[in-house]
């Protein structure tokens, strides 16, 4: 083995060694040889120059060991090929990481725009190999009894995953120009997502203010004062967003916040929009499908489209007679307000008053004061707080690691190890980074990005690792970070993805933890990527869990069991509205990508642009606003949830389930945080992540085949 310090921007030390991999036919490739140490992710040096060589250099590599794999016969019949294809995707996925992640974090917006391309570059460079039409026969004549022979199932299914995706590439198809453009349109696809992409994440326009119109806000100091007019600088991310429109009194104020939301990227997007439409449907009826939905859903829980809208479509029929019911309250509440007790039709609910009204009605009708609650979440206790319920449920040991070399001082770095008895070692299991305060050019949401699979390199085991990327409330000068309680919930939820990811316990990356902001291929069945987190996030409405989380800012006092009551009780409290934007918004998804358009919707024709605010208005009985064309900054459709949005709510019906085998132990008088049952959870549902089918897990964990039966239940609570 050589010590080696490569050039490229991130400083990773790597260790090299060169390894013969298959018995008969040999290839030579690279092993990144790495110890329980973190990955290096620190990047001062960095240029748009660097980034280039560096995804210039993993290609070539990656490239030059497809092509040894492309060389092997069917001499030895034992799956060698397999093996050596396995290990170039872990390596290159591995590498591709440490290039990636700048256009999530990275404060130079020419090193942001550098990785962008670079992620095309890598996204191009796997769907070219695995829709290469020479290495899908070389794997056909190895695959002759390899599966058999295998001596372990992960390997098998590897296989069979590996054959299945370069058919759905366009492998196997008579026409070479087919192939060949059906390669293209993918490369066009990536390009937009991308490009679509960045816009939201480099938008910084931002509105400005007098204190007057921002009347209701509790704290302004949360806002920036421009130095130009003295007002208040409101940019259009969620922490300054949120708290205008669930608290400005002034009616104009959220009209104008969310007219600027929901127009927001709408000139660039658009047209990009529109284009990958356009492209996904021809690509899926080059390949033999009937559309991109089809396409998409084959490889799901689901399995077809159509029963993915009869699926939206029956909780529709359950959440319309609650949205009507719960607009009507809404509706009385601003009558209340604007001095109209009369009940007449001149007051109307507007969409900028939906969140408002919420939030009044749940602190005068259920007790819950959102501006209260927030003194009793501070950042720092509820960061240690949560990381402390996922150690004692899960068996592990967080530990961190302060000479973690990392892109921002913000961002804090831990190792996880297992403490469960039945695993007899404290041993690293991976790694996990917090960046969770927004920055200028960071991605704007919230996800888990995974930044090194789990995977076999030999007789050595290279460690998951991912990072929590956060957009949460941060703090000021003199004045700590205050959580609003739906960043709390938040918080949790994500931090379920960072566990799924580094407690995955994989032998192939392509069955390790990611999901679609990576280039790289693997990940879970998308329509199960959220069940481990949302199971994980129902944790936080658990009273013995909110005595836990709350510590007041100012005395460290929980918050009283009479609020705690009050909270727990609000969690299904007017969400009518909310499901039922959501479904439209799936149902929507589903719809666009059924075909080239127009689209047929009851009875009359829209194009994609048009046929969004209808449906809107249709599930919901509030027509957005006028002339927006909201889905231009709505990251999910170009960020791999394509004929995929349904995914959150299916999740959630298998979520509920699994949580109702916790929640059966507060029933009786015993703790949810059942470390037993924690670990069950880990080994069942965690750590195979692909190694096996999400209905198995569900099946392993349960001891039953799962029911819609506690999701259904808690809809009665509405």
């Amino acid at each position: 083995e050589i010590s080696q310090q490569p050039s490229f921007m991130f400083q990773h030390r790597i260790r090299i060694a060169k390894q013969i991999v298959l018995s008969n036919h040999r290839t030579m490739t690279s092993i990144i040889s790495l110890s329980a140490n973190p990955p290096s992710f620190s990047f001062p040096n960095a240029t748009p120059a660097t980034v280039h060589q560096e995804a210039k250099e993993i290609k070539q590599k990656f490239t030059q060991a497809i092509n040894s794999v492309k060389q092997c016969s069917s001499s030895s019949n034992n799956g060698g090929a397999f093996a050596a294809l396995s290990l170039a995707l872990g390596e290159a996925s591995a590498a591709s990481a440490r290039v990636t992640l700048p256009s999530m974090v990275h404060g130079d917006a020419d090193i942001r725009a550098a990785s962008h391309a670079a992620k095309d570059v890598f996204k191009n460079m796997f769907d070219a190999a695995l829709s290469d039409e020479e290495l899908y026969k070389a794997l056909l004549v190895n695959s002759n009894g390899a599966g058999k022979s295998s001596d372990h199932e992960e390997d098998t299914r590897f296989q069979q995953n590996i054959l299945r995706t370069l058919r759905r590439n366009g492998c196997g198809l008579e026409s070479k120009s087919d192939q060949s453009t059906v390669q293209t349109k993918r490369q066009q696809i990536e390009e937009t997502c991308t490009a679509f992409c960045a816009a939201i994440n480099e938008h910084d326009e931002f509105m400005l203010f007098t204190e007057e119109e921002l009347e209701g806000i509790d704290d302004l100091d949360q806002f920036s004062i421009d130095g130009t007019t003295g007002m208040r600088k409101l940019g259009l991310k969620a922490p300054d967003t949120m708290p205008v429109l669930k608290f400005a009194k002034k009616s104009n104020t959220r009209k104008q916040v969310l007219e600027a939301l929901s127009k927001k990227c709408q000139v660039k997007n658009t047209p990009r929009f529109v284009e990958v439409l356009k492209l996904r449907d021809g690509c899926a009826k080059l390949l033999g499908y009937e559309n991109h939905a089809q396409y998409m859903c084959e490889t799901k829980m689901v399995g077809t489209p159509e029963k993915a809208e009869e699926f939206l479509l029956e909780l529709v029929d359950v959440y319309e007679p609650i949205c009507k019911r719960e607009l009507e309250l809404l509706l009385d509440r601003k009558r209340k307000d604007v001095g109209d007790s009369g009940g007449g039709s001149s007051v109307s609910l507007d969409p900028w008053d939906i969140v408002y009204y919420t939030r009044l009605y749940k602190a005068e009708c259920a007790g819950v004061d959102e501006a209260a609650l927030r003194q009793y979440f501070p950042l720092e206790h509820v960061k240690s707080t949560i990381l402390s319920i996922y150690e004692e449920l899960l068996g592990l040991r967080f530990e961190r690691v302060l000479d973690a070399k990392v892109w921002h001082e913000d961002v804090e770095c831990y190792a996880v190890h297992s403490v469960s008895p039945e695993d007899g070692s404290d041993g690293v299991l991976g790694h996990f980074y917090l960046d969770i305060f927004p920055r200028k050019g960071k991605y704007s949401h919230q996800c888990v990005y995974p930044l090194q699979p789990s995977y076999k390199a030999g007789n050595k085991r290279i460690l998951p690792a991912c990072v929590n990327i956060g957009n949460l409330t941060p703090s000021r000068e003199g004045s700590p970070s205050l959580l609003l309680f739906r960043e709390v919930e938040t918080f949790f939820h994500e931090f379920g993805h960072a566990c799924h990811c580094v407690l995955t316990n994989s032998r192939h990356s392509l069955h390790s933890w990611a999901w679609s902001a990576v280039p790289w291929p693997g990940g879970v069945e998308q329509d199960f990527l959220e069940v481990p987190s949302m199971m994980l996030e129902n944790f936080v409405w658990c009273p013995e869990i909110l005595r836990r989380l709350s510590k007041h800012v100012s005395d460290g006092s929980c918050l009283p069991e009479s609020t705690i009551g009050a909270l727990s009780k609000s969690r299904f409290l007017m969400t009518g509205y909310g499901k039922s934007k959501y479904l439209a918004m799936a149902l929507y998804d589903l719809k666009v990508h059924s075909g080239p358009g127009p689209y047929v919707f009851e009875g009359k024709e829209y194009d994609a642009v048009s046929l969004y605010n209808v449906m809107i208005e249709k599930y919901t009985g509030i027509a957005p606003m006028p002339e927006s064309f909201a889905a231009a900054s709505w990251f999910h459709l170009l960020m791999g949830y394509d004929a995929g949005y349904y995914g959150y709510i299916y999740s959630e019906t298998f979520a509920a389930d699994l949580f109702s085998k916790f929640s059966e132990l507060s029933r009786d008088n015993k703790s949810v945080i059942d470390a037993h049952l924690g670990k069950k959870y880990r080994d069942t549902i965690l750590s195979p992540c692909a190694t096996v089918d999400g209905d198995v897990m569900l099946l392993d964990f349960l001891g039953r085949e799962p029911s819609k039966d506690a999701f259904l239940s808690r809809v009665s609570m509405t």
